[in-house]
């Protein structure tokens, strides 16, 4: 802040004898001064302005030094989704970014804009194989993670990949990536899900019967209930399905068994979360089987 205020005293005191060398000299500024003169405070309004407003483009509260190491991705992810000062620390610059013909550029730090990861929603995807690699999002030895965008309609998938860094145990971001639907093991999941959410009809025929569906009775201590229900009851519970992207996160679970998806949605402010379960028979046709809310 010293350093600061002598750099400041420092032009004024030019200014101020530009001014008094061009009275004595005269009597009176001409045009020409008077404009290097205006120039000059603009040019000290512009200082003032880049120091006082440099840290406040988003909350000042965080302290990005005294974040934790060794933290959990999802700890992290959500803090980084929301800090444009995180986001400039935690990101491995010059940034690679691959295009999906394979061009790679580079992003530096004065290049950086702040990236929201989870598009605006007020909800997150996960993609799993089975339940029990849900157990990765808790699980602190997971170095590696990533957020995919995979969009439906255009048949590509943007990757956002971090690291845990070895030294300091931070998570830092280290790659982005666009890569097509057929370099993925789950495209033709995609290509299904896509016309799952979108067309009612197709929906109505994809979802088994009878359905089994576990749900909470919020009127009895929020007792699990479960049972079954028809195709035809099935919209009267359905979520609302994000329809032209998903946003997948990815703690390194893979997907060896190609006939079967684990669709979770989870609240990204609240524990609320709903899962759907896909599987695909002989013939080669997806269908819901099971579903909890």
């Amino acid at each position: 802040m010293k350093g600061r205020w002598t750099v400041v005293a420092a032009i004024v005191l030019c200014v101020a004898v530009a001014c008094l060398s061009a009275c004595g000299g005269r009597g009176s500024l001409s045009k020409s001064d008077a404009d290097e003169v205006e120039i000059d405070s603009v040019l000290l309004d512009s200082i003032f302005e880049s120091e006082d407003t440099f840290d406040l483009d988003d909350e000042p509260s965080l302290e990005v030094s005294k974040l934790p190491q060794n933290e959990l991705f999802d700890d992290f992810i959500f803090k980084f989704d929301n800090s444009a000062r995180l986001q400039r620390s935690r990101v491995h610059f010059p940034l690679p970014v691959s295009s999906v013909s394979g061009e790679t550029q580079s992003i530096s730090l004065s290049e950086w804009r702040h990236h929201s990861l989870f598009l605006g929603q007020d909800f997150c995807t996960v993609l799993w194989n089975s339940r029990s690699q849900m157990d990765l999002a808790k699980d602190s030895s997971v170095i590696k993670a990533s957020i995919e965008h995979i969009y439906l309609h255009s048949r590509t998938i943007n990757s956002y990949l971090f690291e845990r860094d070895t030294l300091n145990g931070q998570w830092m971001l280290t790659q982005i990536s666009d890569t097509p639907f057929e370099d993925n093991t789950l495209h033709q999941f995609f290509d299904f899900y896509r016309q799952f959410a979108t067309d009612s009809t197709y929906q109505r025929l994809h979802v088994r019967s009878p359905l089994r569906f576990t749900t909470i009775d919020e009127d009895a201590e929020y007792e699990t209930i479960s049972g079954t229900i028809d195709p035809d009851q099935w919209f009267e519970f359905a979520p609302e399905l994000p329809q032209d992207v998903i946003t997948n996160v990815n703690y390194g679970q893979a997907y060896p068994n190609p006939n079967r998806m684990v669709l979770q949605m989870r609240g990204l402010a609240n524990g609320l979360q709903t899962l759907m379960v896909f599987q695909r028979d002989l013939s080669g046709n997806w269908q819901l089987t099971d579903y909890e809310n």
